[in-house]
């Protein structure tokens, strides 16, 4: 069988979940976009984690391939350009969610003893859950004002209280962790684009993005 025809059956075998992902992320953002281009995008991040799968690590292939295949999907919608405000920041907050759920996700695999321990698996859903709230207060600090019209006065000034505090702080990250957080949520790049240009995996980057959220969490002083 030559690699064309491998990777046709590999698709084949894995579309059920590709289509399923797809569906969800264009119900969830209410998305206008064609159903077949979303699965077209979920097809490439599945061929990416075929390419880049390690079973060595510990991490069941399907669990591995959502990520990837989720994560397609979103840099396809977000490439597009088309977005309102709210989907816009919900997508960001999606893609860092990816971003913090691989993380964990290789931090059990890694940690056996860990996966019975219903303490340290609640206090680790307790810690996930924080960090997707300061990642979505980033998502919404690094919206433009053109993109917070609409907002009542009272939202307005707490949004702009809250850039104040979160622009104030970042600067005091790790260099490598302040670059992450600036070209991810302030600049808007999709989070493979800067690990790259940081020369580090995006899965160096993702652990770099959770010990991010981790500090800004602290200095914030989310709950």
């Amino acid at each position: 069988m030559s690699a064309e025809e491998s990777d046709e059956a590999f698709v084949e075998e894995y579309r059920p979940l590709v289509v399923s992902i797809a569906r969800k992320i264009r119900t969830r953002f209410e998305l206008r976009a064609d159903l077949d281009d979303l699965i077209a995008y979920g097809f490439a991040g599945l061929l990416e984690a075929k390419r880049r799968y390690d079973p060595t690590r510990g991490v069941q292939f399907n669990s591995f391939a959502y990520y990837r295949i989720r994560g397609a999907v979103i840099d396809g919608v977000r490439e597009s350009g088309v977005l309102s405000r709210r989907a816009y920041q919900n997508l960001k907050a999606a893609e860092a969610a990816l971003a913090i759920g691989e993380t964990v996700g290789e931090e059990r695999a890694a940690d056996p003893a860990a996966r019975g321990d219903k303490a340290r698996a609640a206090a680790t859903l307790r810690d996930t859950l924080t960090k997707l709230s300061t990642s979505w207060t980033l998502a919404a600090v690094g919206q433009s004002e053109e993109e917070q019209q609409g907002e009542t006065p009272e939202a307005a000034l707490l949004s702009r209280e809250m850039k104040e505090r979160v622009r104030a702080v970042v600067p005091s990250l790790p260099d490598r962790e302040r670059q992450l957080i600036e070209g991810f949520y302030f600049q808007g790049r999709r989070f493979d684009h800067v690990a790259e240009e940081l020369g580090i995996s995006k899965s160096w980057a993702s652990r770099l993005h959770h010990k991010a959220l981790a500090r800004l969490k602290d200095a914030l002083g989310d709950p």
